[in-house]
């Protein structure tokens, strides 16, 4: 693995090549701890270096929680399961990588530029400098040192090679780089920037230092008075073009700029190191104001080359119609007369030498014609630049392309601001649940939120989102001003759509269908088309077109929800919207139907890849139902068996359940769905609707030939008769052996694994520790196998009070769930808090995260939260406060089978061996007076 780490200027990270974005990090811990350990010595240091530079005010134990929890968010950000490792006190960045940093690149660059004393190298060693070491962490101790002497690197390089402008720009209080910037002007003849340069540093000197000029700079401003002043020679006139370009009036901003702050530095950035830069994005998403921003900007930060603002062409062409208008509508914008201003050519040869920015607005419908002149431009001489926004790229060679979207958070700030414009000072507040959820239903796009804020001129907020689904036409008139496409929000998707072929169109209509994301499996199944190549060509269109957003990461697309109920109202004018439907349910079926049942079932991957498109499987679970394909609907149903699990909440689960057992239903249906109770039944704590459902099953199962169902009816026994553990591991042993006739071996790794468990519940310890190894460390993939084997694993470890085991096996597991896209759940956050207790760590702050987290999933774990404080008191050896808590929490935790399991093996095989039975039974009895809310409570949780 190759990672590469850029702290300079910006912190940025590539793994393999795959950019990790921003978003990705979903906790500002995770980040740090990522910078601290990239700029130490092999990229590792010890845990209490780690705690001391990130968290000075926090105890070592007190801590802990936190640095696990900075590496569980990195190693998910990263996709990387060794991303940070902790081992033996030492917590270590990527050990097993090629890990590389810009900042030692950086520096290995200066050493060079030191050794070979070429400018070249001076140049190569400057290049690898685009900012301050961490700008964002301004503030933190520990960046500081290292910050000031990368600083005092780059200044010296800045010297070497003579840039004494970017020197004084850097320090401007360096009175050595000040003198040299102004006797540079002097050898070039430049008298009025020499006497300039001098009269600032004058200023500057006496308001910062309070010291008058020096003698040397007294004597270089003699120098330059001296100087002849050079007469002003007019410029030769290009041939057959008559004008100069004139300086363009940009419009003065009639509003503030809200929430484009980091894309304005971005385009700023792209202007100075490219020639032709091009903001894309959809239609409303604030391009053009963007680019005017940018263009504003450019003259508040004009160089010193030219003495004052650059020129600024800004051609509107919008209302241009056809190719022929471009060269015209420049020349015009131009200022630029005669006959060869409507000819690429002339026109190029006269804006290319020259020091302008041309700034060509809304080119997405002439795209061949403005990128012709544009090439032509940058092919007649080096002074101009071009600023370019479209919906699509120009593709011109050297072109820099920077996508717009939404504006996430801040979208609330321009609601709130355009919807007091209009209503008055009161009419909303930015932290109004409903102004939030109203943005995020626009897509965070400025056009139609400040569309949505006029509104609030004759409706209220509530109405307003009560009739946000009809919001292609509710969306209308709130700018007139910038002309009929961006006064409608259906006219600005309008415009995009009438510039597409008839072949993208046709797709674009079918992606209507789709009411969330969805992968390119799914757009060739809905598609039009019998060539998959021409679909992948399409959709390439469309996404170049901004009317899809590709997530390269996910590798999947979306239709930003506006543009989707445009592109869905496209299809039913078709009149192929129920065709449509019927493509993707059976895409949605089909693929739900690749692998035998059993092993869909246990999928967990399966089941991760059906969360992505939940809403689409919904849609053809649904509709599956509705048009009788039964087999289908209880396929589409297990294949998200395993998610959940995962969720375990279950309630969506019951629902689906309860729908398909309304139905008449095959026999083979029928036991699955059966089955699919039972396992929503054993984990929501319904035991006996798991007994009944599984007995039905199991009565069924003998007129069927699926693989592995008699197996699969034994484990659910088994599960339904745990409070007799003998029995449950007969039961267990021939649904291995069954598992094994019928080549299941997923299937009999998970038998084993309940097995273990029975045994262990019945006080049998001999061997059970190899055979915890030996399921863990079986090449099985990350499936539900996996995942029960690693908690059975746990469990033994938990008796055995093994923390560094418990957490080790935690890890694995979370890893797991991470590589099948499924997400941490209250229980992995709740034994993450168990291999705290059992390492003797601090663990309340991960217990009290639990705790909130099942609240989240509409679950209570006051219950198990009590167990884990009697877990807390067993590994200190206080026996008799572990069975008074345990006395206070077993008549909650009888229900849930993972809860009574825990119970069973914390108060049976750990705590009562260490009491007599009387103390035992005195203080389980004390337990049971108190309350769970008022235990937790005392413990701060």
């Amino acid at each position: 693995m190759r990672v590469h780490i850029r702290l300079l200027g910006a912190f940025g990270m590539t793994v393999d090549e795959r950019p990790v974005p921003p978003a990705a990090w979903r906790r500002r811990s995770a980040p740090s701890l990522v910078k601290l350990l990239a700029l130490q010595p092999h990229h590792r240091l010890r845990r209490e270096q780690v705690s001391d530079a990130l968290w000075p005010d926090l105890l070592l134990e007190e801590s802990a929680p936190r640095l696990h929890t900075a590496a569980h968010y990195a190693r998910v950000a990263t996709g990387a399961p060794d991303a940070v490792v902790l081992s033996a006190g030492v917590v270590a960045l990527f050990p097993e990588a090629d890990v590389s940093v810009d900042v030692d690149e950086f520096l290995r660059a200066a050493e060079q530029a030191d050794a070979a004393g070429g400018s070249q190298a001076v140049e190569r060693a400057l290049a690898r400098y685009p900012g301050p070491l961490l700008p964002e962490d301004l503030y933190e101790p520990w960046t500081e040192q290292l910050r000031d002497r990368l600083r005092l690197r780059h200044l010296e390089l800045l010297r070497a090679a003579g840039r004494f402008e970017d020197l004084v720009a850097a320090d401007p209080l360096d009175e050595e780089a000040q003198l040299s910037l102004a006797e540079s002007h002097l050898e070039h003849g430049r008298r009025q920037r020499a006497l300039e340069s001098l009269d600032r540093m004058t200023e500057l000197f006496r308001r910062e230092l309070g010291v008058e000029p020096s003698p040397s700079m007294v004597a270089l401003r003699r120098r330059a008075e001296a100087l002849p002043v050079r007469p002003v020679v007019p410029e030769q006139r290009v041939p057959a073009v008559s004008g100069t370009p004139r300086r363009a009036r940009l419009p003065a901003p009639r509003t503030r700029l809200i929430g484009r702050d980091a894309d304005l530095a971005a385009v700023a950035d792209l202007l100075q190191r490219h020639r032709v830069v091009t903001i894309a994005g959809p239609g409303g998403a604030g391009k053009s104001t963007l680019a005017l921003a940018a263009a504003r900007d450019l003259r508040v930060r004009a160089s010193d080359e030219t003495r004052s603002d650059p020129d600024v062409v800004l051609v509107e062409l919008a209302p241009v119609r056809d190719g022929a208008g471009v060269a015209r509508a420049v020349a015009e914008a131009a200022g630029i007369e005669g006959a060869g201003a409507s000819e690429d050519t002339a026109l190029a040869a006269h804006l290319g030498p020259r020091p302008v920015l041309l700034l060509l607005d809304n080119c997405e419908h002439l795209v061949e014609a403005s990128a012709a002149l544009v090439d032509a431009v940058l092919d007649a001489g080096e002074e101009a630049r071009v600023l370019v926004t479209s919906r699509e790229p120009l593709r011109v060679d050297g072109e820099a392309v920077h996508r717009i979207g939404s504006l996430g958070q801040d979208s609330a700030q321009l609601f709130v601001e355009r919807a007091v414009a209009v209503a008055g000072p009161d009419a909303v507040k930015a932290e109004d649940p409903d102004v939030v959820d109203l943005c995020a239903r626009l897509d965070g796009l400025p056009l139609a939120i400040e569309l949505a804020a006029a509104q609030l001129g004759h409706l209220s907020l509530p109405e307003l989102l009560a009739r946000l689904d009809d919001r292609l036409t509710l969306l209308v008139g709130g700018r007139p001003r910038t002309g009929a496409r961006h006064s409608a929000l259906a006219a600005t998707i309008e415009w995009s759509y009438r510039l597409l072929s008839d072949r993208s169109r046709a797709l674009f209509d079918r992606l209507g269908v789709f009411p969330a994301s969805f992968d390119l499996d799914a757009v060739q199944a809905v598609a039009d088309e019998s060539e998959p190549t021409a679909v992948i060509g399409l959709l390439r269109d469309l996404v170049a077109k901004s009317l899809v957003v590709h997530d390269p990461v996910r590798h999947r697309y979306r239709l930003l929800e506006t543009i989707r109920l445009f592109a869905a109202q496209r299809l039913a004018e078709t009149g192929r919207d129920d065709e449509v439907v019927e493509l993707l349910r059976r895409h949605v079926a089909s693929r739900s139907s690749e692998t035998p049942r059993v092993r869909t079932w246990m999928s967990a991957s399966t089941a991760a890849r059906s969360r992505d498109d939940l809403d689409n499987v919904r849609m053809a679970f649904e509709m599956s139902l509705r048009r009788g394909e039964l087999s289908d609907a209880v396929d589409i149903a297990l294949s998200l068996s395993t998610r959940w699990r995962n969720a375990v909440s279950y309630a969506d689960g019951r629902r689906w359940v309860t729908a398909l057992l309304e139905h008449d239903l095959t026999p083979r249906d029928r036991f699955w769905t059966l089955v699919l109770s039972a396992d929503v039944a054993l984990g929501a704590g319904d035991p006996r609707t798991m007994r009944s459902s599984i007995e039905e099953a199991a009565a069924l199962s003998a007129g069927l030939d699926d693989s592995g169902t008699s197996a699969l009816v034994d484990v659910y026994a088994a599960m339904a008769d745990l409070t007799r553990p003998g029995r449950a591991v007969d039961l267990l042993e021939d649904a291995a052996r069954r598992a094994r006739e019928v080549d299941e071996p997923g299937l009999e790794r998970l038998a084993r694994a309940f097995r273990m468990v029975a045994l262990r519940m019945t006080g049998e310890r001999e061997g059970l520790t190899a055979e915890a190894e030996s399921l863990v460390s079986a090449d099985s993939g990350a499936e539900y196998d996996r995942y029960i084997c690693l908690w059975a694993a746990s469990l033994m470890a938990l008796v055995d009070r093994d923390g560094p085991r418990l957490r080790q096996l935690m890890d694995a597991q979370l890893t797991d769930l991470m590589a099948n896209g499924l997400r941490e759940n209250w229980l992995t956050m709740y034994w993450q808090a168990l291999a705290l207790v059992g390492g003797g760590e601090e663990y309340l702050p991960q217990l009290r995260r639990a705790r909130r987290r099942a609240e989240e999933e509409g679950r209570s774990a006051d219950a198990d939260c009590v167990l884990a404080l009697a877990y807390a008191a067993a590994c200190r050896a206080d026996w008799a406060r572990a069975a008074t808590l345990l006395g206070a929490s077993h008549t909650a935790l009888l229900r849930d089978t993972a809860s009574f399991v825990h119970l069973t093996l914390v108060r049976d095989q750990l705590v009562r061996p260490r009491l007599t039975a009387a103390e035992f039974e005195e203080c389980t009895r004390r337990g049971e007076l108190l309350t769970t809310t008022g235990l937790l409570e005392e413990a701060g949780l």
